[in-house]
């Protein structure tokens, strides 16, 4: 049970710093093309937790 445990959290960790990567990208193209970044309030508050669940999982690190 603790391994599934595991490898779920593994695979949300995974999603989430994809999806910061995707964002990164996304406003680096808009500066570069001298554009407004613009996120809804959902695509907002899912960078939001994806941050925060990246920030403690480094913080209190991926145990096994």
């Amino acid at each position: 049970m603790v391994e599934l445990m595991n490898k779920i959290y593994l695979f949300i960790f995974v999603l989430s710093f994809l999806n910061i990567i995707r964002n990164v990208f996304f406003l680096v193209r808009s500066i570069n093309m001298e554009e407004k970044f613009i996120l809804n309030k959902i695509e907002l508050i899912i960078l939001g937790l994806s941050i925060s669940y990246v920030i403690t999982s480094i913080i209190l690190g991926i145990t096994s």
